[in-house]
């Protein structure tokens, strides 16, 4: 453990600068004992006495390695990883007095130790709390970002993670330039890879439906901020394309706007008086195929004498989407009638309910869109939301992430100008968890066409058809 000092500024650079100086001290040196000689042989020479003083032996030798020093120390700078770059870098920024002593250390602290390794994405620095408080040590995102100069110029911290015994706050960094160029484009309808299990965002980028906690997703953004193109692409298009199980797999749309999605078979939209009772039952046959699928999945459990997953039986995954999902809810009817007294908004919050909590077992999962995200993400029951660990806002805001996301989470996200298709995203799957930036892919080519032929090809035969209403 060392202490802080304040002056020595030499004490925090990296062991270039320290070996170069040994080195010239030693060519000094070398001078030195050099003018020794010449000044004592000329002091004998003027005294007229026959002696001379020879250290070239010993010139040569500190010359020698004066010399090899500074080839260590060139060396040493150009074979030196980018770990320990970063960590003299971060160290001397932290540190060093004249940098502006963030930790606000005082005179024999102890200094904190600093631990930088490498990820897939990057880079994660751990800040050891010693004599720092801890309050200091996690915020540090923006002191950390400026200081990553020249080659780590691009770098920059996209999340951190606080110790829950404030011992430590680990930063994760990674080149933001080259990640926010970084987006999957699909020039045909085979391009978009289809994997039952895992929802690609981006070749590097993807969700694990094995992993993720809570599979439902919310999305959000504006008009325009091209998200529906977003969830076409990277949800519905892929699970379309492996066609259904022998399960009775779906892929259920709902588009109360009556919009571009509504031109496609097999979308509901309100009817033209603006009754929804078919969508409502629609979702009831989701969920009643929920139920059956985790019935199976239960008798899979007991004949094999272990627990079985839906992905294990070769179950594929079945989709609800709901689209502007505020509009959807503001045309049930807010109490049921003696008619039909299944028929209201309480029903339909109850099925969406079942669905989100118990799906992700049968391999079930809800997809809610929203136009604008506010308090109670428009409306959206507590054990819905919680019920959603994908989380998706695009051509994002902090107003607007606040209300999908702690604020906590928030502090290190930079806003900047965002295109159709940006957006923040996390999913609850232990890669994902931390709220990132991302392009959602790029098509050119139809996607409603597209999802048109898909949706055709999936509820090909007439039992299909029947299966599906």
């Amino acid at each position: 453990m060392r202490g802080w000092q304040k002056d020595n500024l030499l004490k925090y650079t990296s062991p270039t600068p320290k070996i170069i100086i040994l080195g010239v001290g030693i060519f000094i040196g070398a001078g030195f004992l050099k003018g020794i000689e010449y000044v004592s042989n000329n002091l004998y020479q003027l005294l007229g006495k026959d002696y001379s003083v020879d250290f070239e032996k010993y010139i040569t030798i500190l010359f020698t390695i004066g010399t090899a020093i500074v080839v260590i120390a060139f060396i040493e700078n150009i074979v030196r990883s980018d770990r320990r770059k970063i960590k003299y870098i971060v160290r001397k920024r932290l540190c060093a007095s004249r940098m502006g002593n963030p930790l606000h250390l005082i005179e024999g602290e102890i200094e904190p130790d600093i631990y930088v390794n490498n990820i897939d994405s990057g880079f994660v620095i751990r800040v050891e709390c010693q004599s720092a408080k801890f309050d200091d040590v996690a915020n540090l995102e923006t002191v950390i970002s400026d200081c990553l100069r020249k080659r780590f110029g691009n770098y920059a911290v996209i999340a951190k993670e606080e110790d829950i015994a404030g011992r430590y706050v680990d930063y994760y960094i990674e080149d933001v330039i080259k990640n926010y160029n970084k987006q999957s484009v699909y020039k045909t309808i085979s391009d978009i890879p289809s994997i039952s299990t895992k929802i690609y965002i981006r070749e590097d980028v993807y969700i694990d439906y094995t992993k993720v906690l809570n599979s439902s997703a919310i999305v959000s953004g504006k008009s325009r901020s091209g998200k529906t193109t977003a969830i076409i692409s990277t949800f519905l298009l892929p699970i379309l394309k492996q066609g259904r199980d022998k399960f009775g797999s779906k892929v259920v749309i709902v588009d109360p706007k009556s919009a571009e999605l509504s031109q496609c078979p097999y979308v509901l939209s309100p009817r033209e008086n603006g009754d929804v009772e078919h969508i409502l039952k629609a979702i009831k046959g989701f969920n009643n195929l929920r139920i059956k699928r985790q019935k199976f999945i239960n008798k899979a459990a007991d004949e094999d004498g272990k627990a079985r997953k839906w992905f294990e039986i070769g179950m594929k995954p079945c989709i609800l989407f709901l689209d502007e999902f505020v509009s959807i809810q503001d045309m049930f009817p807010k109490k049921a009638s003696k008619e039909k007294p299944e028929y209201c908004l309480a029903e339909f919050q109850g099925m969406l309910r079942q669905i989100a909590t118990q799906g992700a077992s049968a391999g079930c999962f809800l997809i809610l869109s929203t136009a604008e995200a506010s308090v109670g993400t428009g409306g959206l029951e507590t054990a819905v939301n919680n019920a959603c660990g994908i989380r998706i806002l695009f051509k994002p805001s902090k107003e607007e992430a606040r209300f999908l996301w702690d604020s906590s989470k928030l502090e290190i996200l930079r806003e900047r100008q965002f295109l159709a298709g940006d957006a923040w995203f996390s999913a609850d799957d232990g890669t994902n968890n931390n709220i990132k930036f991302v392009k959602f892919p790029r098509i050119e080519f139809g996607e409603y066409k597209a999802l048109s032929d898909l949706l055709n090809k999936y509820y090909s035969n007439n039992r299909q058809r029947k299966d599906f209403t």
